[in-house]
Formats: C-alpha cells, structure tokens, sequence
C-alpha cells in the first residue's frame, strides 16, 4: 500500500517536473522570438533577381555593424518577389519600380500593413551590338519600336520574365504593359549575349543587371549603351551614369523600394539602415542613392 502511494507521489511529481520544463522551454522560446530587435535575429529578404548583387553588398555592410543579424536573400524574377513576401516566406522585400494600383490596395488593406520605403534609383538602359547605326534615341522613338510597328533594321527584345522592367517601361512611354511587343529572352545574359552577335536587336534591361550579365572581357567589348532623350527634338541626350540617374536628366529613371510588414523589428532595422548609412553603400554599387549621403569633414 505504501509503495503504490510512494510510487503515484513520484509519478505526480514528475509529471508535475515534466511540465515544468515543458513551460520553461516554451517560455524561453517565446522569450527568445519576442526578444528580436531592429539589430539582431533572423529573417529572409525577396528581391528582385537583378537587385541580388546590390543586396548582397547591403547585407555584408549591415552585418559588420550587427553582427547578430542574419539575413538571407531569395532572388526571383521580378514577377514574384512581392509574393514571397505575401505568402511569408519572407519577411521583406527589395523590388524595383512603382507597384501597381492593385498591388497597393492589397498592401493597405493588410494586418499588419505592408510599409513601402524608397530606398535607391535605377534606371531602364538601351543597349544595341557596337557595329549597330544607331548613336541616340528618343522616348517616341522607343514607343513606336516596341510597340509593334515593323522598323526596318531593328529588332526590339525584352526579358520575357521581367514583370516589373515591362511596368516601368510601359508607363514611361505611355501605353499598357499588354501593348508592348519585343521578342522574349530567357534572362539578362541571355539578352545581352543576342545584342553582342546581332546588329539589329536593341534591348532594354535595368541598368543593376547590366554588369551581372556581360562576360568579363569579353561580351562588353561587342555592345554599346544608347544615350536617350525625352522627346526627340530634345537637344541633348544623356547616357544612364550614376550622377545622370540620381539628378533626373536621364529619361527613364525608376524607383527602388523596400518592402516590409509593419511592427517587425529586423525588418524595420534593415530598412533604416537602407535609408541612412546604406546610401553610401548604394553608391559604390550600380544603382544611384535615392538620396544624398551626408559626410562630415573635420578641419583640424
């Protein structure tokens, strides 16, 4: 009889010490997921696939001030980036060019809402094979070549893929992104590769993807980037430089924004760092600073 007592005692006991492990787990567990900061933790950033690079050079910076952050990149093309992030499987987004009027609605109607912050300019650049005629372009120029009227001598290619650059261009020009027509190439290397052996394609692909799609040495040598103006009885015409991009004298210039759900303390801390010190960051790269990073020069 009193070992069947004992025997119940030690049971309720460890049951009861069971369950107060079990409760000091989930405690430190919560502990530890509330206890995220603007500067530490761990999260996944969507971008649009030609933003990859620039991305990466953001993160190595922010990580060598916060070390115990932990962020990780999910390129995809452009089309479905802001659905990773829809969907959670990130927790924020970098994406180039202005969302639509379906894709803001979604966003504030939300909980949380989705914060939207301009971070950095990009650019949309014509490049054509060097031995091309061609010396410059206007905006009416491009319309009527890619909106399907046959021109002799040229044959306008897009990324079949690339949601956001046809969106951008479309509303530049001054039509609907179903109006465009231009043959379709797998990706940007794709793309630039066609343009370095025909001398009748003229393409269009962000200037952020430029770089990563030509071959050292080699591709670079066989293209040439076409200066464009507004209107074609502009006087000038300006080539995509970083200094062009950020003043606006260069024709189409597009916005680079971070994307992220309200309340999220990593997100919201790598946002801040996009829109402050990163700036600096984003002048060393193939994108132009959204806006001007301010440097203190100390007179002895």
């Amino acid at each position: 009889m009193h070992n069947q007592v004992y025997q119940s005692t030690l049971g309720k006991a460890i049951n009861t010490l069971l369950l107060f492990l079990t409760l000091i787990w989930l405690m430190s567990c919560s502990e530890q997921k509330s206890g995220e900061t603007a500067k530490s933790g761990k999260m996944t950033l969507a971008v649009d696939r030609h933003l990859g690079e620039t991305a990466t050079l953001q993160l190595e910076s922010f990580s060598r001030y916060y070390p115990d952050a932990r962020i990780t990149l999910m390129p995809s093309p452009s089309g479905t980036t802001l659905k990773h992030l829809l969907n959670q499987n990130a927790r924020a987004a970098l994406i180039t060019g202005e969302p639509e009027t379906a894709e803001d609605s979604l966003f504030a109607a939300l909980h949380p809402p989705l914060r939207r912050e301009p971070v950095a300019r990009d650019a949309i650049v014509c490049i054509v094979n060097r031995f091309n005629p061609v010396t410059k372009l206007s905006l009416n120029e491009l319309k009527t070549l890619f909106s399907g009227k046959e021109i002799v001598g040229a044959t306008p290619l897009l990324v079949a893929d690339d949601y956001r650059l046809q969106s951008v261009f479309a509303a530049s020009i001054g039509i609907s992104k179903k109006d465009i027509h231009a043959r379709g190439s797998i990706n940007e290397t794709e793309l630039v590769k066609r343009i370095a052996t025909d001398t009748k394609a003229i393409g269009l692909l962000f200037r952020s993807s430029l770089n990563g799609a030509l071959d050292e040495g080699t591709i670079d040598k066989q293209i040439r980037i076409i200066p464009l103006s507004k209107n074609s009885d502009a006087s000038r015409s300006f080539l995509p430089t970083q200094q062009n991009i950020f003043e606006g004298r260069y024709p189409l210039v597009t916005t680079v924004y971070y994307l992220y759900y309200s309340g999220d303390a990593l997100a919201a801390g790598f946002g801040s760092w996009l829109t402050s010190s990163g700036q600096k960051a984003f002048e060393k790269s193939s994108l132009a600073p959204y806006r001007s990073f301010e440097r203190t020069i100390i007179l002895k």
